[in-house]
């Protein structure tokens, strides 16, 4: 088997741990609960579902898109927003599993 050089194990580990990083906060964890049941809504809808202010929102949704966790498109005026696989709830079955062992 081939070995992976030192500089792509690195670039791979920055992904995962900034993918974990997104996911490691209680509203975080909120938005993507949120999400495995609707597939997907827009920030005004996350806000009222969870009773959260837009700005902390749109935050919290930033970090999600950009360290992969989540995805957006556009509709009209509005983004909506999506896990951006369905791998993850399968993650988080084992993550959870893991953790009640």
């Amino acid at each position: 088997m081939a070995k992976k050089s030192k500089t792509t194990l690195n670039v791979s580990n920055k992904k995962v741990t900034a993918f974990l990083k997104a996911m490691a906060h209680p509203i975080r964890m909120d938005i993507v609960n949120l999400l495995l049941q609707t597939t997907q809504m827009t920030v005004s809808e996350i806000c009222e579902s969870l009773d959260l202010e837009q700005s902390l929102t749109s935050h919290h949704l930033a970090n999600m898109r950009n360290s992969g966790v989540l995805a957006s498109k556009r509709e009209g005026k509005n983004i909506q927003y999506m896990l951006k696989s369905s791998k993850i709830e399968e993650i988080l079955n084992i993550i959870k599993e893991l953790v009640e062992e």
